[in-house]
């Protein structure tokens, strides 16, 4: 199968969307209890958009360091609580670990979350209108 030049070309143009990460650049966001990112992002036209992230789609705890880490569907926020965002990028949360111990952790969800045109993206869930 050959593929034509401007073909190549539309697909190659499509990729960066589709899989850069990284949406702090373009979004504002807080954390809402009890686990929501809720953001403001630039639509591709520049017009704000404000939805709202089922984080439990996004996060989960690695159970024996009792870290959050990047997970589909990884129900973090069952099990992990005080949870706040820390600096632009991070959440930070408290977790049990295998031992049962507290622990208290960063995750940068700038790595992960995606801005595609004002919606919220991680793991092929999207944002809620909010």
């Amino acid at each position: 199968m050959k593929l034509t030049l401007s073909a190549l070309t539309l697909a190659l143009a499509a990729l960066p969307e589709l899989a850069s990460a990284g949406f702090a650049a373009s979004c504002s966001w807080s954390w809402q209890e009890p686990k929501y990112v809720v953001a403001t992002c630039a639509k591709k036209d520049g017009t704000p958009w404000r939805t709202r992230q089922d984080m439990n789609l996004c996060v989960g705890v690695d159970q024996l360091t009792g870290r959050l880490v990047s997970r589909d569907t990884g129900n973090a926020f069952i099990e992990c609580w005080d949870t706040r965002k820390d600096g632009n990028t991070d959440l930070k949360s408290t977790c049990w670990n295998w031992h049962e111990e507290e622990v208290r952790g960063n995750l940068n969800i700038d790595a992960f979350m995606q801005n595609l045109d004002g919606w919220l993206w991680c793991h092929g869930h999207r944002s809620a209108p909010y």
